[in-house]
């Protein structure tokens, strides 16, 4: 089960998946910033439990959660059409029959977009739950016609040199290097270097602590900035309001916190759109107190 051994990766304990989430009949209206047009794709959903949490006590970590041992937490990718390009952030976990996974496809439908639409495809990070979307079950490219890019310093955390991986980690390489080969070898596959200009109006921001290189997208159109910032936050009920806040399965905690603290302090700054590959809405920030408040965008 792909949810099981996302589990075992992140350090996640296994619980029961959350019911289905629901697929849109009709055709769901986008965010509209400037001349771009953005959609939330919610593939599925995953249970975190609060002891993943660093740096906080945990009885105050059940309380900022509602009472809950564990926060009920999206899997989203994001759909951003912009002038002559249609650009898929991350791919979700992929279908598992037995878990609460694989909408990618329907929510892409519902958005009126074919799978030979997207020509380009930027992934955040390699973790499961971002890059299960990419093949199809027969180990066929699932977006045929698109370019896949991620951080050269990202593809070579994982696959370089797999013995300075944390040990619960190192099984990862080969699998990723399978994966990515199916669309390296269609010459579909295009590491970047950090801070690229990927497009106009579209740059890589180096966002590293999470993973090796673990980069946040930043799209501009017409003054209005949309930063899909992939896992650089799990806990949005917490690590708004505390953004020193960390998770376990950071592999470089303290640099994790200070790219958060980092990019949220410039984001509330320039009033960027934030999409997050776990919050349950797009939003803004703005300062509180020693954190932030989420604002979700309409």
């Amino acid at each position: 089960m792909r949810a099981l051994l996302l589990a075992t990766i992140l350090l996640l304990p296994v619980a029961a998946m959350t019911p289905p989430a629901p697929t849109t009949a009709s055709r769901p209206e986008p965010l509209r910033l400037g001349q771009m047009q953005v959609w939330m794709l919610t593939d599925g959903r995953i249970p975190l439990a609060a002891s993943l949490l660093k740096g906080l006590d945990a009885a105050e970590a059940r309380r900022m959660l509602g009472g809950k041992d564990t926060a009920d937490t999206p899997v989203n990718a994001f759909l951003v059409r912009m002038p002559g390009r249609t650009v898929l952030v991350d791919t979700g976990m992929g279908k598992d029959p037995e878990e609460d996974s694989g909408h990618l496809m329907a929510q892409l439908a519902a958005a009126g977009v074919a799978p030979s639409d997207v020509d380009l495809i930027l992934i955040t990070h390699d973790h499961f739950d971002h890059i299960g979307g990419l093949l199809k079950a027969d180990g066929t490219r699932a977006f045929p016609k698109a370019v896949l890019r991620v951080a050269r310093r990202e593809h070579a955390f994982w696959t370089e040199d797999p013995s300075r991986l944390p040990e619960r980690l190192r099984d990862r390489a080969p699998k990723l290097k399978a994966l990515f080969a199916v669309y390296e070898q269609a010459g579909a596959f295009r590491p970047f270097e950090d801070g690229e200009e990927l497009a106009p109006g579209l740059r890589a921001i180096p966002a590293h602590g999470h993973t090796g290189g673990h980069t946040v997208y930043a799209f501009t159109s017409e003054g209005r900035d949309l930063w899909c910032i992939g896992d650089l936050i799990h806990f949005g009920a917490v690590q708004f309001e505390r953004p020193g806040v960390g998770v376990a399965f950071d592999v470089d905690g303290d640099r994790a916190v200070k790219v958060r603290q980092d990019l949220f302090r410039e984001a509330a700054r320039r009033k960027v759109v934030l999409a997050g590959a776990h919050l349950p809405k797009v939003i803004r920030i703005e300062a509180k107190g020693e954190g932030y408040e989420a604002v979700p965008v309409p």
